[in-house]
């Protein structure tokens, strides 16, 4: 009896597993690696919604290869430990194929290593600290060198006869790409540059509340431009207290802090502030379309968002780039392809190109995305274009 009772319930796991394995044969399963929370919400919140955009989209005209897609969320808080956490759960318990994100160059850092031990794509559409995907070849990412953009940005400073005298650089010491950038890669880009740096970089936490004495130090040597390695909230309180002390000269920001919101909330304090990103609304008709649902989508989710932000373009993009490499792979979603799949779906990506919203996509050997550069300023609460860098070819 005890024999009978035990195939009977073998039987039952098994008919489960079967028609478990049978219903997600009936999907492509994608996850999502947010940070709709924590130090990256402002410019990570909206991710979200470039994603679910694009999905529904796919989803409407028919899925991929005639299934439709189901995306699953994960967010991290922009903890990297949490990263690593999402990307095991979205390959070992839900079946994905592939992963959009993680979010941060902190969380990519660790999650890489995860994804690549798992044998499943990822691709951010935030981490831009420099050579994170280079050693994994499951790593990818639809974003752009801090130091090409940095570099791109003051070039065309030089090129449009915007003085940019002698500089100083702040930065958030706490965040890991920040910190990269103000230390290592503002400095080396304005040595190559001819831009002569006053000082040593001043660091500063996420969290300070005053900044008063950070540029106290920097205005002793008073310096014409200052260089600002933050995202929306660290360029708002350093520009509002270098004014407060009397600086007068233009402050510029890294990719980083290339946040469409950070025109309104920086105020006239931040009157000529210029960074670079890899997207501009207003370039063609196709941008103009995203910009149009982007913005409509966000006001029904009840948020507040002045347009699209270059990672919210990435997010849009990076969706039709994982269907198009697994329309090319022929992926099913079966659960016994899955490793295969993964793979095909790896291979597939490191040669093709994709026309997306942030231009002609394709990618370098190391896994990175070539983009191009905008290089916006800002004045009165909005934002206006002062140049554009065509993308790199790929191959070069």
């Amino acid at each position: 009896m005890k024999l009978f009772r035990h195939g009977w319930y073998a039987s039952l796991l098994t008919l489960a597993f079967v028609g478990s394995a049978l219903q997600a044969a009936e999907e492509i399963v994608i996850g999502a690696t947010l940070a709709k929370t924590g130090r990256y919400a402002t410019s990570a919140r909206t991710t979200e919604t470039s994603i679910d955009i694009a999905v529904e989209e796919i989803n409407a005209a028919g899925g991929i290869n005639g299934k439709p897609v189901r995306l699953v969320k994960f967010d991290t808080n922009g903890d990297p430990k949490q990263a690593q956490v999402a990307v095991r759960r979205f390959a070992e318990d839900e079946g994905a194929l592939a992963v959009i994100g993680p979010f941060s160059s902190g969380e990519a850092r660790v999650a890489f290593a995860a994804g690549e031990r798992l044998g499943i794509v990822q691709i951010p559409n935030a981490s831009s600290a420099p050579g994170l995907a280079e050693k994994f070849s499951y790593a990818y990412r639809v974003t752009e060198s801090e130091f090409l953009q940095f570099d791109r940005l003051v070039g065309s400073m030089k090129a449009k006869g915007m003085d940019i005298g002698n500089t100083s650089i702040m930065y958030v010491s706490d965040e890991f790409v920040s910190k990269a950038v103000g230390t290592q890669l503002m400095p080396a880009v304005f040595k190559k540059q001819g831009v002569e740096l006053v000082g040593e970089p001043i660091g500063f936490q996420t969290a300070s509340f005053d900044l008063a004495p950070q540029v106290a130090q920097l205005m002793e040597n008073q310096t014409d431009t200052v260089a600002v390695a933050g995202i929306v909230e660290a360029m708002v309180k350093t520009a509002k207290e270098l004014r407060r002390q009397g600086h007068k000269g233009r402050i510029i920001g890294s990719g980083i802090s290339a946040d469409p919101d950070l025109a309104q909330k920086i105020g006239p304090e931040g009157n000529g502030t210029l960074y670079a990103a890899w997207f501009w609304w207003d370039r063609d008709d196709r941008t103009r379309e995203f910009t149009e649902k982007f913005n409509a989508e966000n006001e029904k989710r009840g948020i507040e968002k002045s347009g699209p932000h270059h990672v919210d373009a990435s997010a849009y993009d990076i969706v039709y780039i994982l269907k198009a490499a697994m329309e090319s792979a022929g992926v099913t979603g079966d659960a016994d392809k899955l490793a295969a799949e993964r793979t095909a779906i790896r291979d597939t990506m490191a040669t093709m190109t994709h026309d997306g919203v942030t231009g002609t996509i394709c990618f370098d050997k190391n896994g990175d995305a070539e983009l191009p550069a905008y290089v916006v300023e800002i004045n009165d609460g909005a934002i206006s274009l002062v140049d554009s860098h065509a993308a790199n070819t790929c191959g070069e």
